[in-house]
């Protein structure tokens, strides 16, 4: 394989480009230069980021790719492009059925992208795929303080839910889980069977927060992008009050960070093939969260649960981000910067 460095003025294709994480990486790529296409199956989503980005409108398109698990749904978008961001998955936590659902799909939708650079991509030189931290933490038997690290694999999860029998009950973040690190799989069972011509890695984030792009403009708009910003918000609006439950998934990062963690692995393709990277800031808690926001906005004492202040449950496992800020240059926003920018960017709908 022949390693390929991608410079700016380059060519990027990004999946699920009006997602919350999509619509970063676009504006983060089209910051450092590069010509961008997105892929989106809504003409109204992407006629609000062309308006987002109007300075860049001569660097930025889109393509409609309908249905992302049919075969041959990227054919075309891959043709003339030198890099490819792949972020479309599905985000679901109240699926009717797991397999169907979930875990098909991002398994599908992952492989179709694949297939089709690997055919039909005769420029592309780098593939990044948007993976998480939940496709390596997962819960551990033994009690000993553990450290984990991009040599680990949630396996336990996925097995549950590719054993669920039909009609019997399941858990929705569990097959959420499972899908990611089913999905990752995925990705290195096809470079190792395929050897594609085009490096791959993969950037694995904690729970995301900052900025809504563009700013929603209604509850239902907030609703429809979702991202996991939003359940950090149900503490500003009152509904959370739980702010004991923590696991070793109680970790955060900033959408910018994962935006940029992207760039540099397509930019650093010689260095990142073949490797994981955890992208993670720190972790957190519901209590320090609602420390935070009473802080911040005062004016919501009474909305906002208090809780026990200063007391934050914390577990004997952590998450180990460092080769990201090492390789990538990562430099970490803090938790108190992260919230204010989401709530700032979507409290108008709240």
């Amino acid at each position: 394989m022949t390693l390929h460095t991608v410079q700016p003025g380059s060519h990027v294709l990004v999946t699920g480009s009006t997602g919350y994480i999509g619509v970063h990486v676009v504006k983060q790529l089209l910051k450092a230069g590069y010509r961008v296409t997105g892929t989106t199956r809504s003409r109204d989503k992407a006629i609000k980021i062309q308006n987002e980005f109007k300075d860049y409108q001569d660097k930025l398109n889109f393509v409609f790719t309908g249905d992302l698990e049919k075969k041959g749904a990227f054919d075309e978008a891959v043709k003339d492009v030198d890099a490819i961001a792949h972020v479309a998955s599905p985000v679901t936590f109240s699926p009717k059925h797991p397999i169907k659902d979930v875990v098909n799909p991002a398994i599908n939708g992952t492989i179709s992208l694949l297939q089709s650079a690997h055919k039909y991509g005769k420029n592309v030189k780098h593939v990044v795929v948007t993976s998480s931290v939940v496709s390596v933490v997962h819960e551990r038997k033994d009690s000993t303080p553990y450290v984990f690290s991009e040599k680990d694999w949630n396996d336990e999860d996925t097995n549950v839910i590719l054993n669920w029998k039909e009609g019997t009950p399941f858990d929705g973040v569990q097959t959420y889980r499972a899908s990611k690190n089913a999905a990752e799989r995925a990705v290195w069972k096809f470079q190792k069977e395929n050897s594609p011509a085009f490096t791959i890695n993969t950037v694995l984030p904690g729970l995301t927060l900052g900025a809504y792009l563009p700013k929603p403009t209604s509850r239902n708009e907030f609703a429809d992008v979702f991202g996991s910003a939003s359940l950090y918000l149900q503490y500003y609006t009152g509904s959370g009050r739980d702010m004991t439950s923590i696991t070793d998934t109680s970790v955060f990062v900033g959408v910018e960070d994962v935006a940029l963690a992207h760039v540099r692995a397509i930019e650093k393709g010689h260095e990142t093939n073949g490797e994981r990277f955890l992208v993670v800031g720190g972790n957190y808690s519901g209590q320090l969260i609602v420390d935070l926001m009473r802080k911040n906005y005062p004016e919501r004492k009474d909305i906002i649960a208090e809780g026990n202040p200063g007391q934050y449950p914390s577990t004997s496992n952590s998450v180990d981000a460092s080769k990201a800020a090492r390789v990538l240059g990562i430099e970490y926003q803090d938790l108190e910067t992260l919230l204010n920018q989401t709530i700032e960017s979507a409290k108008h709908v709240l």
